[in-house]
């Protein structure tokens, strides 16, 4: 729900900017391999990923810096790309606390595995990982994260698009983020959720088309405080999205769009029910020979009505999208932005739950690579996510600095070091600060 499950807004984005900005003359070129995302709790079905506090630690922000080259090999129609990912890493406040910190080492490992078929006029690529993460004081921390995913695109002609994903998630909501900031439970929450979307893209000359639908299904386990158990069924249930989406080539790989999209939200607990929607107007850039900038930026307006009598309606302007740049051979930087209405328990944990408030989240963010070598990669970066509880008087913000290092001794291997800093605090009578640090060091070999 908060942080996550109803994060929702941009769900088919991502499918409609498959399809993207074409000359005149140009047609939808032959279909190429949907983005995958990193599989984690805290993504929507956008694609791609916005940076989160809420973050599996091997989780990054989408790097302003081209990846290596999939190494992979070929099994018949199919392409395997096997990775893994082993590291260690310091926490030097585990629970998230104002005082009484607690520090800790641990260390992780995480498989992946994709594969990838296409033929003339179809692309079909899935994809999947689990992670063992284990503390080595703190055994309440220890968790094994995992998630599958599949996406598809279909090109019955030059001018029209089909496009499709799928993906399972079973996760650990991180400590002092989402509704877990309103208690110390005694271990991390548990979830699963099934994602679903589908797209339908066309074009017509200078003008193109999309429609989408996306579905989101999610389960919490119920965490405990002291061995009493807390209901967290308000944050079961499911959510679906529509949307439509038209715009208009101006230049080539660029395009002006409006969209319309709208929501309706079921849980467990129906006070927390919602539905709404949005207006947005907005620029598309293309992926291209030539293209320094790209990626998408919108801005309108949103507007959300619950059930419950302790919500209050949101209507509001909102903001969203990724832009990559590529300032210079060896500069590279990453834009992101959302602005979503939610929904939070809002200041209790006492069971069962069953009224909370609405919740405006808004996040920027920016990160710089520099290659100082082609095989040398430094970068840092911030976000700044604040949550506003309407009508509580409540308002929490978490800055979130990083620094990364990354070297590729060869194409097969990287060495990473991560550093990441949360600072939060509120305007919540009685709600504490922290701050945290997590430094990784890690190691990934591609097969």
């Amino acid at each position: 729900m908060w942080r996550g499950l109803g994060v929702l807004a941009c769900a088919c984005v991502g499918l409609s900017s498959i399809a993207m900005a074409q000359t005149a003359t140009d047609r939808l070129p032959p279909p190429q391999p949907p983005t995958m995302w990193q599989p984690s709790g805290s993504q929507t079905l956008n694609a791609p990923d916005v940076p989160s506090v809420s973050r599996s630690i091997t989780d990054r922000w989408p790097s302003s810096v081209a990846p290596a080259p999939a190494v992979g090999f070929t099994a018949g129609a199919w392409q395997i790309f096997p990775q893994v990912t082993a590291g260690a890493f310091y926490d030097d406040n585990v629970f998230a606390t104002n005082s009484n910190r607690q520090s800790d080492w641990g260390y992780l490992v995480r498989p992946e595995i994709g594969a990838r078929t296409q033929g003339s006029n179809y692309v079909f690529t899935t994809q999947g990982f689990v992670e063992d993460r284990q503390y080595t004081r703190f055994k309440s921390e220890d968790q094994v994260n995992g998630a599958v995913g599949a996406a598809t695109v279909v090109q019955p002609d030059n001018d029209t698009q089909v496009v499709g994903r799928l993906r399972y998630v079973h996760g650990h909501e991180d400590r002092g983020t989402g509704e877990s900031v309103f208690g110390t439970f005694d271990k991390p929450v548990a979830y699963d959720t099934l994602e679903a979307a589908g797209a339908f893209n066309k074009r017509y000359n200078r003008v193109w088309t999309s429609v989408g639908v996306a579905e989101l299904w999610s389960h919490y386990q119920n965490p405990t405080i002291g061995g009493v158990p807390v209901d967290f069924g308000y944050r079961d249930g499911n959510v679906t999205w529509v949307n439509g989406r038209a715009g208009y080539v101006v230049a080539p790989l660029t395009s002006v769009f409006v969209e319309v999209a709208g929501n309706d939200r079921h849980w467990q607990v129906s006070a927390f029910d919602s539905d709404g929607y949005r207006v947005v107007g907005g620029v598309l850039l293309e992926p291209g020979q030539g293209a320094r900038l790209i990626g998408e930026a919108y801005a309108g307006y949103m507007y959300q009505t619950y059930n419950g009598s302790t919500f209050q309606t949101v209507s509001t302007f909102t903001y969203g999208g990724l832009m990559q740049w590529l300032i210079a051979p060896q500069w590279t930087a990453v834009f992101v932005g959302r602005r979503d209405a939610l929904e939070s328990a809002g200041l209790t944990t006492t069971a069962p739950i069953t009224s909370g408030v609405s919740l405006i989240e808004s996040l920027v963010g920016a990160r710089l690579d520099y290659a100082i070598q082609p095989n040398f990669i430094v970068g840092a970066g911030a976000s700044y996510l604040v949550d506003e509880f309407v009508g509580a008087g409540r308002t929490d913000r978490i800055l979130s600095p990083l620094v990364s290092v990354k070297y590729l001794p060869t194409r097969n291997i990287t060495l990473g070091f991560d550093y990441r800093n949360v600072s939060f605090g509120s305007s919540g009578l009685g709600v504490l600060a922290y701050y945290r640090n997590v430094y990784l060091f890690s190691i990934n070999a591609k097969f």
